[in-house]
This record gives structure tokens, C-alpha cells and sequence, in this order.
């Protein structure tokens, strides 16, 4: 475990940042409010800190059977590439450029209403080729996956896949300060995945922040062979626990990426869920909940991939019409946000969003 120690910045000469690369600042070019904070309860608590995903770098790795969550373009343009990953600014600079203007967008809606905003930093040059020999390819699109905030503790995870282990460096370096300014906080680093080939395989432990939601002191993770694992939740469960948390593991068929892609907790007693993903019934703190059900179409529109402002807003991409009525209906207002070229790479606005802040 660490706690409180503050990183070291790099060399700005070190940085990977295309040259005219246009984008929100970075965290130490901008103000992310008068009174940052540290600390995530839940999902739908009061969001005053988020860290926004950045496109700089996006680098997919070379085509494998795992990557299956991505859309049939993308797979087919990393055929295309063989053995080769696939640098997206290159090869698709009008994708890249949309990609970065929604990412901005989303941060400008989260600074409009309230909400302190930091972006990471791009990888060093040495950061790009960390496990690069095990999964070559970089992202920093997606900050919710390979960590977790949960109470006053910052949890760096595992994510299967090997060249996404690297995000946690960027994103690091912006939260230590926070962690630092707090006695009470946690910093902790959960134990590296044992090498396997493909990177996606092995016993782990695997566990990804996109498969974790949180209901006061109840952890709800989902587990499945292509994101986080039996082993993954067990490691959480040992963590956590003592300090007062119940962790519920929710197997799933796999046809979805994460937890977070099939349920979303969006006031007190109302969910959004894709039933028919997962292969259980809710745990018994969610057994008498409303439940907006979902089709398999709204599921894949990313009806749940959604990010609350607080248990009267919640941030949804367009497309999923019935389901904002829905929420309207029990007094939550739907903010339709066009977030179609973010979510092309497989996900969507709370992929892109990590909750450092919410009130309790």
C-alpha cells in the first residue's frame, strides 16, 4: 500500500503530444476549482472532481480474438495492420479529431455545472513501451477503468488487457496531490497480474473499475472471462472489508464488457439493467429497487454508461429516447450529450469519466 506520496512530474520534453494537437488543457495548465477534494460514495452522490479521458496517444494493440468489444470497422482495421498496432491519429485523423471534441465537450458540461475537470498528462516515451513486449498500444481515453475511488480510497487495479495497465502512471500523478492533502485517505495498488500469453489470459487477478458500482457501503462487481475475475473480487473483498463494505460479485454471460455496461444506479431505489447479461438475480440490496428495464439495442446505445450529476441529472448519450422518458417519469432529467465518435472505441461517458468527489 502507499499512501500520501506525491509523484515527481516528467520532463515536459518527455511527453507524447503531437505537435497541433488541439484539446482541454492539462491538469497543470488549469484550475480545477478552489476547493478540490477527495472522495467517491455513491454513484449518484453530488459529483463535485472528475478526471475526462484524453485521445492523445491512442494506440490500439495488433488484432486478437479478446478484443471483441470493439465494432467490426475497428476490428477489421486491425487485421488490416497484422502483427502491428494501430495509431489512430494516423490512421483515422478525422475519427481522432471527433474523439478529442467530445472529450472536450464532456468536460466543458461537467465545468458549466459546478465541477472541478483535470485531464492526464500524455505517456512519456518510456511509458508507451511499459508491458509493450506482453500488448503493444497506449489509451487514455477511458480513466474509469484502471482505477477505482471508493470513500476516501484510491484503488489501482488490474485491467486484463496488458497495454491498459500503463493508464495508472498519468493518472496518478494528478490525484497524489489530493491523497497527500488528506490524513485520511488510502492509496492502494493492487498486486500485478501474473504474465500470460495473450495478455488477456492467465489467473490475474483481474479487475477493472468499469465493473464496479457502488450504493453506500455496498460494492457490486461484475465478473466474466473478458474483464474483471472471480480473483479480482476476492482481492477487493479482502481490501475493503474491514472497512466496513460488503463487495457482491455479479457473474455475467461476457457479452458485455462491464458491469457499468449493463447497470446503472441513477437515484435512491432506481436502476438502469440490461437483465438478460447478467446470470443471477439482483443482491439483496437491490432486490426491490424500480428497474428501468433495458433492450438489447438501448443496452447497446450505452443507455447505462451514463454518468449522474446527482440523483436529479444524469448524463446520457443521444439515441436512447424511451429510456430519458423513463427517467423523466421518476423526476431524474436526462442531459443528452452526442458522444458517438468516444464511445466508436467501445465505450462511453462514464468510461471517460473517473469520480474522484461526491458528496455522501
Amino acid at each position: 500500500m502507499l499512501r500520501n506520496r506525491v509523484a515527481s512530474s516528467p520532463n515536459p520534453s518527455d511527453l507524447v503530444n503531437p505537435a497541433g494537437a488541439s484539446r482541454q488543457p492539462f491538469l497543470g495548465e488549469m484550475t480545477m476549482g478552489e476547493s478540490e477534494g477527495f472522495g467517491a460514495y455513491t454513484d449518484y452522490g453530488k459529483l463535485r472532481g472528475v478526471i475526462v479521458g484524453i485521445a492523445e496517444g491512442l494506440v490500439l494493440p495488433p488484432f486478437n480474438p479478446t478484443l471483441h468489444h470493439y465494432n467490426d470497422e475497428v476490428q477489421a482495421a486491425l487485421k488490416a495492420r497484422g502483427d502491428q498496432p494501430l495509431d489512430i491519429r494516423t490512421a483515422m485523423p478525422e475519427r481522432w479529431e471527433k474523439t478529442t471534441e467530445q472529450l472536450d465537450s464532456l468536460a466543458a458540461l461537467y465545468q458549466e455545472n459546478g465541477i472541478a475537470v483535470s485531464r492526464p498528462r500524455p505517456y512519456t516515451t518510456a511509458e508507451t513501451r511499459y508491458l509493450a513486449e506482453l500488448q503493444p498500444g497506449a489509451s487514455l481515453l477511458y480513466p474509469a477503468d484502471p482505477v477505482y475511488t471508493v470513500g476516501k480510497h484510491y484503488l489501482e487495479l488490474n485491467i486484463r488487457r496488458a497495454y491498459r495497465r500503463k493508464e495508472v502512471f498519468p493518472l496518478r500523478e494528478l490525484v497524489v496531490p489530493l491523497l497527500a492533502a488528506d490524513p485520511e485517505t488510502h492509496h492502494t495498488i493492487m498486486p500485478p497480474a501474473r504474465p500470460f500469453t495473450p495478455s488477456s489470459g492467465g489467473p490475474g487477478p483481474y479487475l477493472e473499475g468499469g465493473d464496479i458500482v457502488c450504493y453506500q457501503n455496498h460494492l457490486f462487481v461484475g465478473e466474466s472471462d473478458i474483464a474483471s475475475n472471480r480473483a479480482g473480487t476476492e482481492w477487493l473483498r479482502d481490501y475493503i472489508e474491514p472497512f466496513g463494505y460488503q463487495v457482491y460479485p455479479m457473474p455475467m454471460h461476457g457479452t458485455v464488457l462491464h458491469l457499468l455496461g449493463v447497470m446503472v444506479l441513477v437515484a435512491e431505489g432506481v436502476l438502469l439493467l440490461y437483465r438478460d447479461e447478467l446470470k443471477e438475480p439482483l443482491p439483496k440490496p437491490l432486490a426491490d429497487w424500480d428497474v428501468i428495464e433495458l433492450t438489447e439495442a438501448e443496452t447497446q446505445a450505452f443507455a447505462t454508461v451514463g454518468v449522474s450529476l446527482d440523483d436529479k441529472h444524469y448524463v446520457i448519450p443521444t439515441g436512447v429516447g424511451r429510456v430519458c422518458e423513463e427517467l423523466a417519469r421518476r423526476g431524474v432529467e436526462p442531459i443528452e450529450i452526442d458522444y458517438d465518435h468516444v464511445s466508436y472505441w467501445g465505450g462511453c461517458v462514464s468510461c471517460s469519466t473517473h469520480a474522484l468527489w461526491r458528496d455522501p
